[in-house]
């Protein structure tokens, strides 16, 4: 069974939860016998594109390259850009971040490599499908994209990277067979928007891997990248939460891994930053409880499974905790900073009630095993090449 996956996310290194997650599912379905090819659309992150790593686990990798536009191109390009400049904050086109070319090399690509399946990461590559045939098209949604303006603003943010109307985002999913959910509530908003498509809810799938050995007393840790809303969210946590937890607590530390913390400046007293770190397990076995402040949600909170996964118990608030299927005690749920800070005080002070939230986050981490979150995608993607051979199109 072949698949091929358009992207403009690399999996490698793994400095972000999107990544992480298509790593996961990739290298999973890989050691299950499905043979990858990634076709790769050159983004502002190509320097930190591991593409070794990335060819250890699927079996092509391949960055596209874009045509050099001559002079008369380039100035058109420029006079088109300035002549219809977008309101801040205005809505994308679902294909605004999908040049021609790169569509052009998908159609190529799966012409001469002839995969049984042709997955797109994010609705915004999803004219890549619109002119493949004889293939089953999958869009990997990732999140809502027509609710990510009103996420931001509930943050108190003007909206970043992509976002779109819901019409927009309709029409680019429109283009699949099979669309894939991160949790079931977007699972439900899909079904409703797309009522005669398949839809999987596929979440972040994590190997369970239990820590070693007891965590260091009074430590807590924080794993996120730097994008605007964690940063808001560890502000939020430095500011309101973290004094009220260390006064009560002086001996209480806090450890920051992830590029978060590079756009803080000075840590207060009790935390420091380690900076991106590639594997976490001895960070996750030292520490006590797992933070997740997310101060408003766009898809699924991967850090909250990750640490599951490594049986840790997480405090987070109701955004973070959306789409997440285990509860209390392994998930401990807190709207405000006196909420958020007390559910962290019980677990470094409370040794019964971190070994009854640490058990039960080994136990959620099982739902969360990539063999239970990929089995409905491994038997699409089973049924795909025997149904392409029958449509004649192999």
């Amino acid at each position: 069974m072949r698949l091929l996956v358009v992207s403009n996310t690399p999996f490698r290194p793994a400095t972000a939860g999107n990544r992480r997650r298509i790593g996961t599912m990739l290298e999973h379905l890989a050691a299950r016998g499905v043979e990858i090819a990634l076709l790769l659309l050159p983004d502002w992150d190509v320097a930190e594109w591991d593409l070794a790593g990335m060819r250890r686990v699927v079996a092509r990798v391949e960055v596209a390259e874009p045509p050099r536009p001559g002079a008369l191109g380039r100035v058109a390009g420029a006079l088109r850009r300035r002549l219809a400049p977008r309101p801040a904050g205005a809505p994308l086109g679902v294909d605004d971040w999908c040049p021609r070319w790169f569509r052009a090399r998908t159609a190529a690509l799966a012409r001469a490599w002839r995969p049984d399946a042709v997955l797109a990461e994010y609705v915004f590559l999803s004219a890549c499908l619109a002119d493949l045939r004889g293939v089953v098209k999958i869009v990997d949604t990732h999140d809502l994209m027509h609710r990510r303006a009103a996420c931001y603003a509930a943050a108190g943010l003007a909206p970043r990277w992509f976002h779109t109307s819901w019409a927009e985002e309709r029409r680019g999913l429109a283009r699949a067979d099979v669309v894939l959910a991160i949790d079931d509530a977007d699972a439900d908003v899909l079904r409703h928007m797309l009522p005669d498509r398949t839809v999987l809810t596929v979440p972040h799938a994590e190997r369970v891997a239990p820590a070693a050995g007891p965590p260091r007393a009074g430590r807590a840790l924080v794993v996120a990248s730097d994008n605007e809303l964690n940063v808001a969210g560890l502000r939020w946590l430095l500011a309101e939460v973290w004094p009220r937890v260390r006064a009560a607590r002086p001996a209480a530390e806090l450890v920051v891994c992830g590029r978060v913390g590079e756009k803080l400046g000075a840590l207060p007293a009790g935390a420091v930053g380690r900076g991106f770190v590639e594997a976490l397990a001895e960070e996750y076995a030292a520490a006590r409880v797992a933070l997740a402040p997310v101060v408003a949600g766009t898809g699924l909170a991967v850090k909250v499974v990750e640490a599951l996964a490594h049986g840790r118990p997480v405090v987070t608030t109701p955004a973070g905790a959306a789409g997440i299927a285990a509860s209390a005690p392994a998930v401990a749920v807190a709207a405000g900073a006196a909420a958020f800070a007390a559910a962290v005080g019980r677990l470094l002070d409370d040794d019964a009630a971190w070994a009854r939230a640490a058990a039960a986050a080994r136990a959620a981490a099982a739902a969360a095993s990539p063999d239970a979150v990929f089995a409905p995608l491994e038997r699409l993607l089973a049924s795909a090449g025997p149904a392409r051979r029958r449509d004649g199109a192999a």
